[in-house]
């Protein structure tokens, strides 16, 4: 058998950089018959004469499905603007209040220790900036509120060291802060609006309240002619703004839509009633935007729409089928020409390809009997020569005997190459029977083999998957593979270096590899290694056609062989064999690693 490095391979087979994948070729196709064509034309008219009785009711359930996953999406988007333009208007509301308290802490004529009337006059000018303000507080580095101004004068002197938003301020990086609703003293619903300012290395805060009923217009708008209302709940699931159709201030929310997502659209069950929901989260403070639309409200133009709908597809299908019908006719008249014309073109290239591997075997064969036939040639005019006394040649038996030995050798060799033609060539059926290629590898190597490899100082490695299914194929043809593959293996490893058998189950087949950190062989060498008697061996060692008979044995199993190889890095040969019942797909050999940058 041939070493790794001088492997063979078929040139008209495809190679995947290093990696080549062997596929026999599929004879052509055999020309469609006209009662297929006929058959086909009868199917037609079977199928136009249904459509004239059932279109209404596929059409109706086709477009009624995609009409109302349009109109669905269609409503979402609109309720989500909705939703956005209502967030973005409540976000500026919050930012306008902020801005307003955070200028009026940093005036110039700001002062730390306030007068009754300067502090009425802050409050004045927050209320003149907007009216919803209700009162404003000045708390001291000790967080007491010593100026205050608004309807609760009591709140003047009121400790808030100990309330959490005032130490929430304090600690977290943003300098202002937007309380959830609470009633506190007051016993009011309402939000606080904090600043706080850093003044000859103390902290001092400045509060405002703000009362919701203003954000409830944020949460009731008309788009589109449709109504949407909703509410504001902070992280707990607690109404901060509601209108009174949906709940109460302070009240947990009897929808609550989670931290999950920032924003999305979905269908609700309200109380009983289906609604869709837009919900998004604020910027300035963790309140999540709901709003709310019937789903009758929401769909109400879709049923109008779907019944136009539905009679405009009725007569476009009419439409089009006349369409197909004559088309239909036109393409069946000119189908069969066209198929026989492809398949005339098909039988012509098989047949050159047939006409170039037969032109490349004949010039193998050739070459390779040319040889032993030379050598004949010289050595039976060596014997004239010795027989001939004028030439002064030793003329014993032995001499003769030893040139009649060089001819027998030749003799041998040609044999050989017929031998392994024939082998090649033959259409003998192998005796399929399930065996167990575990065991078939085992028997491979047991014995002579496996001590020449010991003696040779070559490591032999079984990595077997012992739950591999057994296959039907020949067992004696596939020892003779395995053999093959192992003599290569052999001959281009030394002392120290591997064989490695692997054993593995793919998808719907099994894999065998014969792989060796030997020689490895080059992308020109790997391209040719299945080509009839290429060999770089020396000569009267190898006829070039070992592989491509491993090849053809492999091939009659409904398999492939697989090679990957690298120079210096060894070579793998994986024999892809299919499960009982099953066949190989053409993308099988994908698995594979590339061996240009890998060594087995």
């Amino acid at each position: 058998m041939e070493k790794h490095g001088t492997r063979h391979s078929n040139s008209s087979r495809a190679s995947r950089s290093s990696n080549t994948s062997v596929e026999r070729t599929s004879p052509p196709h055999q020309t469609l018959s006209k009662n297929y064509y006929r058959w086909l034309k009868h199917g037609i008219l079977i199928c136009l004469f249904l459509t004239y009785l059932i279109p209404v009711a596929i059409l109706t359930s086709y477009f009624n499905y995609k009409f109302n996953q349009s109109m669905r999406e269609s409503s979402k988007l609109q309720l989500f603007a909705v939703a956005e333009s209502q967030k973005n208007t409540i976000d500026l509301f919050m930012q306008k209040k902020i801005v307003n308290v955070f200028n009026l802490f940093h005036k110039e004529d700001f002062s730390l220790r306030p007068s009754q009337a300067k502090m009425e006059s802050y409050l004045i000018s927050l209320i003149q900036s907007d009216d919803a303000f209700v009162d404003v507080g000045l708390i001291n580095a000790n967080g007491v509120q010593t100026g205050y101004a608004g309807p609760y004068p009591n709140l003047l002197n009121k400790d808030y060291s100990e309330e959490d938003w005032y130490n929430r301020l304090l600690n977290q990086s943003e300098s202002y802060i937007v309380t959830d609703l609470y009633l506190g003293l007051r016993r009011e619903p309402h939000f606080t609006v904090g600043i706080r300012r850093m003044v000859d290395d103390r902290m001092y805060v400045i509060r405002t309240s703000v009362y919701p009923d203003k954000l409830q217009d944020f949460v009731q708008t008309t788009s589109h002619g449709k109504q949407a209302m909703g509410f504001l709940v902070n992280q707990e699931g607690i109404y901060q703004v509601v209108v009174p159709e949906l709940g109460e201030l302070l009240e947990p929310a009897y929808y609550f839509p989670g931290e999950g997502r920032k924003t999305d659209v979905t269908f609700i069950n309200w109380r009983g009633q289906t609604m869709l929901a837009a919900y998004t989260w604020l910027k300035e403070v963790p309140w999540c935007l709901v709003m709310l639309q019937p789903q009758d409200v929401a769909f109400e133009e879709m049923y109008a729409i779907r019944n136009t709908m539905i009679i405009g597809a009725a007569f476009l299908i009419l439409g089009i089928m006349l369409f197909i019908w004559f088309i239909v006719n036109r393409l069946i008249s000119n189908a069969q020409s066209l198929e026989q014309e492809r398949i005339d073109l098909k039988s012509q290239l098989y047949h050159a390809n047939k006409l170039v591997s037969v032109g490349e075997l004949a010039g193998g064969v050739a070459h390779e009997i040319n040889n032993p036939l030379a050598i004949i040639e010289s050595e039976a005019g060596v014997i004239r020569d010795m027989l001939d006394p004028a030439m002064g040649m030793e003329a014993s038996p032995e001499a003769i005997r030893k040139e009649l030995d060089e001819i027998n050798k030749a003799v041998r060799r040609a044999k050989g190459v017929t031998q392994k033609i024939l082998s090649f060539v033959r259409k003998t059926e192998p005796q399929l029977i399930e065996s167990d290629i575990n065991q078939l590898l085992d028997e491979a190597v047991a014995g002579v083999k496996e001590q020449e490899f010991k003696v040779s100082g070559i490591q032999l490695v079984k990595d077997y998957d012992t739950d591999l299914p057994k296959i039907y194929v020949d067992p004696d043809l596939l020892r003779q593979v395995f053999l093959n593959l192992l003599n290569n293996a052999g001959d281009v490893v030394g002392e120290g270096d591997a064989i490695t058998l692997k054993t593995e189950t793919g998808e719907n087949c099994v894999k065998i590899t014969i792989a060796d950190t030997g020689i490895g062989m080059s992308q020109e060498v790997l391209e040719k290694i299945f080509m009839p008697f290429y060999t770089t061996k020396e000569v009267g060692k190898g006829t070039g056609l070992g592989l491509l008979i491993c090849l053809n044995i492999v091939e009659g199993f409904g398999g492939r062989i697989q090679v990957q190889s690298s120079p210096g890095k060894g070579s793998a040969f994986t024999m892809v064999l299919p499960l009982p019942g099953r066949s190989l797909d053409n993308d099988d050999d994908n698995s594979l690693l590339n061996m240009n940058d890998t060594a087995v």
